[in-house]
């Protein structure tokens, strides 16, 4: 019997690997853009501030795609949903290193936004579903902290390879790994039919439930609270590439890459979900949120490389020992057969959050710059804050 057990934690293990393997990838094509805007804009014959768009289309096509995608998730098997993401996402990565004008390099990236939410669609209810009871906090912790290093992978792998190759041939290399995990998710994922819990209820049905999860005040305000605190993180990670590519900095697309690579912090997400089922959820985010706020500040005021270094550590560091944690919460409060809505509309408003972020803070930059940035960035943050303290107090 015990030997039954080791095995079925071990394959478990494995198959949580293979889709936080693939979350990582489909992740890092919606960010691979941030650190090469000068690049961008250089090919296409734009203005600099002008090829943030590149993010912004693609982050929001990504985020809006959670609205739909969520009661799907709930209905269809969640890795075939993904094998068929993979497939896609390869496609039209390559078709958008084939872009000839701005226009349509910007619908190339809206289409890779649909295409790689449908892998974290998929993958995080598949994963909360599939993990052991006594390793939900530890496995939901992975699935978020290899999304956290998607970000990081994009931006960094994307920096460093443009620097050497030219964006377009990095975009080719990136699609053909795509496409290898493809073939392994579809041999490791991929079971038979009849092996598959059959979700009965009509599609009409989970979308009707799945507004109910909205309309419901306690899950709503995590909600805006998980959109608060990516509209001030992703605002903050964007912008910081115009401020190191520009004046005293004067950056390379190459040592942009490299500064993102101290978000490899985010890694605490797995310990911080399996360690806030030992000693409380609210005991870990709400003193992360606080060193998320001592973070902007060092990031925002200081013109010190190393500081800024340290700031972007510790930001990683305390956002994913928190924003992982907001999943629990929304998690405990809905039916499991709503899972899949429920982490999609969490998705939906984080990564919608950030995208409007970038969209958004336009003007600020071009009126305040990065000191406009960082306080209205803070702002946002002390709002997810404000949240979370009050569910704090009543529990």
């Amino acid at each position: 019997m015990q030997e039954t057990v080791v095995k079925s934690d071990a394959g478990s293990t494995s198959k949580t690997l293979v889709a936080c393997a693939i979350n990582l990838l489909a992740v890092s094509t919606v960010f691979m853009t941030q650190s090469i805007f000068l690049e961008i804009s250089e090919t296409f014959k734009i203005e600099l501030p002008q090829a943030r768009f590149a993010f912004s289309i693609v982050s929001l096509s990504y985020a809006v795609s959670f609205i739909f995608l969520g009661p799907a998730a709930d209905k269809f098997d969640l890795p075939k949903i993904a094998v068929s993401g993979l497939l896609s996402l390869a496609a039209t990565v390559y078709f958008a290193s084939l872009a000839v004008n701005f226009s349509l390099f910007l619908t190339a990236m809206a289409l890779v936004g649909v295409s790689a939410a449908l892998i974290p669609a998929s993958m995080f209810p598949h994963v909360a579903k599939t993990s052991p009871q006594d390793k939900i906090g530890a496995y939901v912790g992975l699935i978020v902290a290899s999304g956290i290093l998607g970000v990081i992978f994009g931006r960094v792998s994307m920096g460093i390879m443009t620097s050497s190759l030219g964006w377009q041939v990095s975009f080719r290399i990136i699609a053909f790994l795509i496409f290898i995990l493809c073939i392994v998710t579809f041999f490791s994922l991929v079971e038979k039919q009849e092996k598959r819990e059959k979700n009965n209820q009509k599609l009409s049905e989970l979308y009707v439930k799945s507004i109910g999860i909205v309309l419901n005040p306690k899950i709503l305000s995590l909600l805006l609270a998980g959109f608060s605190l990516f509209f001030g993180f992703l605002g903050m990670v964007t912008f910081l590439t115009y401020r190191l590519i520009l004046p005293p900095f004067n950056f390379t697309s190459g040592e942009v890459g490299w500064i993102s690579f101290a978000g490899i912090t985010a890694l605490i997400a797995p310990f911080a979900g399996s360690l806030s089922q030992k000693i409380g959820i609210y005991r870990i985010i709400i003193p992360g949120l606080l060193v998320s706020l001592f973070s902007f500040q060092l990031m925002g005021w200081f013109l010190s490389i190393p500081v800024i270094t340290i700031g972007l550590l510790l930001l990683f560091f305390s956002l994913y020992s928190s924003q992982p944690l907001l999943f629990l919460l929304i998690g405990q409060s809905v039916p499991a057969d709503s899972l899949g809505s429920a982490s999609s509309l969490y998705i939906f408003f984080c990564v919608g959050g950030g995208s409007l972020s970038s969209i958004i803070l336009g003007p600020v930059w071009n009126s305040y710059g990065w000191p406009g940035i960082t306080i209205v960035c803070t702002i946002f943050l002390l709002i997810s804050l404000t949240i979370v303290s009050i569910f704090a107090l009543k529990k």
